[in-house]
This record gives structure tokens, C-alpha cells and sequence, in this order.
């Protein structure tokens, strides 16, 4: 038995979540995405009461920039 991560045809759920909710189509709406993430999971991080709880959900370090870059450049055009 293989372990598979991929997730609905994009490299792991992580990625395909991202473009799922934002559905960026512009490599500034990724740069957007993920500087808000970085600053969202930073803030939670830093709660006192919950930080460490919540961040063992979020791990920002799987979503697949690269894949949704190309992603973005293939399907979109740029504007």
C-alpha cells in the first residue's frame, strides 16, 4: 500500500484548499493569499489561550506555491 498525498488532482489538501476558497488567478492574488495567511496563523500563534492548539491545524509549510503559480499562469491571463 502506497501513502498518497495528493487531493482532488493538486499536490495535497493544503494547496487545493487554497484554491478552492481564493481561487487566486493572478500572482498578485497569490502573494495576497499568502501574506495574509502568514499574518493570520501568526496572530493565532500568539494567543495565549488557543495559539498552540490551533496552530498544530495549520501548517503552512505544505500548501504547493509553486503549483498554484503555475496553476494561475496556465489558466489565467495576467493582467
Amino acid at each position: 500500500m502506497t501513502n498518497r498525498t495528493d487531493y482532488n488532482g493538486w499536490t495535497n489538501r493544503e494547496t487545493w484548499l487554497i484554491n478552492l476558497h481564493f481561487e487566486p488567478s493572478t500572482q498578485g492574488d497569490l502573494d495576497f493569499i499568502k501574506e495574509t495567511l502568514e499574518q493570520e496563523v501568526e496572530a493565532i500563534q500568539e494567543s495565549i489561550a488557543y495559539g498552540n492548539f490551533f496552530s498544530d491545524f495549520i501548517d503552512l509549510g505544505k500548501i504547493n506555491w509553486y503549483e498554484l503559480q503555475n496553476h494561475v499562469e496556465e489558466n489565467y491571463e495576467e493582467e
